[in-house]
C-alpha cells in the first residue's frame, strides 16, 4: 500500500502535470494551424520552452523532494535579495496593466539555506499571485528582513489607504475582486517552502515567507 506521503506526492504530480500537459498540447495544435502568423509561432515556441522547463523542474526537484520529505539540495547560500528583486521586476510587468505599483524594501544581502532554483520558483509564484490579485490602482508593499530570521512580508495596500484625502478608488466589479489562493495553490506553496526548511502563510491580500538563514546573526557589540 502507498503511504500518506506517497498519496500526497501523487496528488501533487497530478496537480502540477495536468496544466502543463494541457499547455503543451494546445500549443502544438495551434502550431499546426496554417493561419497562425510568424509572430504567433514565435510566441508558441516561447510558451513551449517555458512549459518544458517547468516540467523538468517539477520532475527533477519538486516531486522527488515531496516524495522523500528531504530538504532541498543546495550548493551554497542563496541571496534572497537577488531572488526577490527578480520576482519584483516580473510582478511589476504583470501589475502595470492595472496601474498597480510594487515597491520592495530590502537590505544589502540576505543569505538563506535554500536551493536557488526552488527559492526563485516559490518567491516568483507568490509575487505573481499578489500582482494578479491586487485591485486597480493599489500598491504592493514588500519588506525583506534579515533578523531575527530571513522573512518576506508582502501585502496589497488599497488605493484608498494610499490617498485617503482623495477618497476611495472606483470599485471593481464583484466578479473581478481579488480571490484567495486555492487549496491546491496553498498546499503546493507550503510543501515547497517546507522543503526549504521554511514556511509560508497566505490570505486574500498578503503573504509571509520565512526561510532558514545560512549564518548566525551577528552578536550585538
Amino acid at each position: 500500500m502507498f503511504s500518506t506521503g506517497d498519496d500526497d506526492a501523487a496528488r501533487m504530480r497530478h496537480e502540477l502535470h495536468t496544466p502543463l500537459t494541457a499547455i503543451l498540447a494546445c500549443t502544438r495544435l495551434l502550431r499546426d494551424d496554417p493561419g497562425v502568423p510568424g509572430e504567433g509561432v514565435a510566441c508558441l515556441d516561447a510558451i513551449d520552452r517555458n512549459a518544458m522547463r517547468l516540467e523538468r523542474y517539477v520532475d527533477a526537484v519538486v516531486l522527488p523532494l515531496a516524495a522523500t520529505g528531504g530538504a532541498a539540495p543546495r550548493a551554497g547560500a542563496t541571496d534572497l535579495v537577488a531572488v526577490l528583486r527578480d520576482a519584483v521586476d516580473l510582478a511589476r510587468r504583470v501589475a502595470v496593466a492595472g496601474g498597480v505599483s510594487v515597491h520592495a524594501d530590502v537590505p544589502d544581502t540576505v543569505p538563506v539555506a535554500a536551493d536557488e532554483m526552488v527559492c526563485r520558483h516559490l518567491v516568483g509564484q507568490l509575487m505573481l499571485w499578489l500582482a494578479t490579485a491586487a485591485p486597480a490602482r493599489a500598491h504592493i508593499a514588500v519588506t525583506l528582513r534579515r533578523d531575527p530570521g530571513p522573512a518576506i512580508d508582502a501585502r496589497i495596500v488599497p488605493h484608498a489607504e494610499l490617498t485617503p484625502s482623495l477618497g476611495a478608488a472606483p470599485r471593481r466589479p464583484a466578479d473581478d475582486a481579488p480571490a484567495a489562493p486555492s487549496a491546491a495553490d496553498l498546499r503546493v506553496a507550503r510543501a515547497v517552502a517546507a522543503l526549504c526548511g521554511g514556511d509560508v502563510r497566505l490570505d486574500e491580500t498578503s503573504f509571509r515567507l520565512t526561510l532558514p538563514a545560512t549564518v548566525l546573526a551577528p552578536s550585538a557589540r
